[in-house]
């Protein structure tokens, strides 16, 4: 063999050395920016940039994770996703009590993956019995009592609501006369029967009469508001159903149409 053949392939392995030391220290270049840019030299590790999800990369040695069909996104009723997490941190800033207790899954139509059970619709104003329904339709309720069913009776009464009565709240049921379950099967709905005022006065839902004029007043503004947290309002004159009790619920439509009877 040749002087000059054993030159060569010293030059192409020379090169060859060379390229590789220029990627590794590519390599650790950027890998030095992302361990500086995510916080960690500082003592004080920083959340990922908005771009990039912080969610678990799934590969293909991760493990499924199973799903029962009907239990809702995300996993299922055990992983509660961030929409559900800003509802309850809401409930909380409205002063609500309520406790989160174990998924409902009556049947295959029936059920709350993430129910709450609450007891207050704000501070001092207390729902009898506890009503179960999704954390979505409890803070409609708050917002409705604190925003306008509380000033209505303020303005008529010169006082604030002390209590709600829950007829009913979560409920495994159809729709009266229909095939349609009810939007109660999901804790989506909430009855109300009557309300008692801070001096005592109790104001039933049920249809006034004709002198009743401040208590016709109250419940008018009070199903009138709802309105603007529902998409479903029902109450006395709505049908035999409803005679004694409003009915709010968030059903949804396609078309965004709002039932305000």
């Amino acid at each position: 063999m040749g002087t000059t053949g054993i030159s060569s392939r010293a030059a192409t392995g020379a090169r060859t050395a060379v390229r590789l030391a220029a990627v590794t220290a590519g390599g650790l270049a950027l890998a030095a920016c992302s361990f500086l840019d995510w916080g960690f030299m500082d003592g004080a590790a920083k959340a990922p940039p908005a771009s990039i999800d912080p969610s678990p990369t799934r590969t293909i040695f991760s493990l499924p994770r199973p799903s029962i069909p009907g239990l809702g996104l995300g996993g299922g009723p055990g992983v509660m996703s961030a929409a559900e997490r800003q509802c309850r941190a809401a409930l909380k800033r409205r002063g609500v009590q309520f406790v989160d207790i174990a998924p409902i899954r009556d049947s295959a139509a029936c059920g709350i993956d993430h129910p709450v059970k609450v007891s207050t619709l704000a501070r001092g104003v207390a729902l009898k019995p506890a009503a179960t329904l999704n954390c979505q339709a409890a803070l409609a309720a708050a917002e409705w009592l604190q925003e306008d069913a509380g000033p209505a009776a303020r303005k008529r009464y010169l006082t604030g609501i002390a209590e709600v009565r829950n007829m009913s709240s979560y409920s495994c049921r159809r729709i009266r006369g229909s095939g349609q379950w009810s939007e109660h099967s999901k804790g989506n709905a909430l009855d109300i029967g009557s309300f008692k005022l801070k001096n005592g006065h109790v104001i039933d839902v049920s249809r006034q009469g004709l002198f009743a004029m401040r208590a016709r007043g109250f419940l008018h503004a009070a199903r009138a508001g709802a309105c603007d947290e529902f998409s479903t309002v029902l109450g006395p004159g709505s049908d035999a159903d409803h005679a004694d009790h409003f009915h709010f619920d968030l059903r949804q439509r396609r078309s965004g149409y709002r039932h305000c009877d």
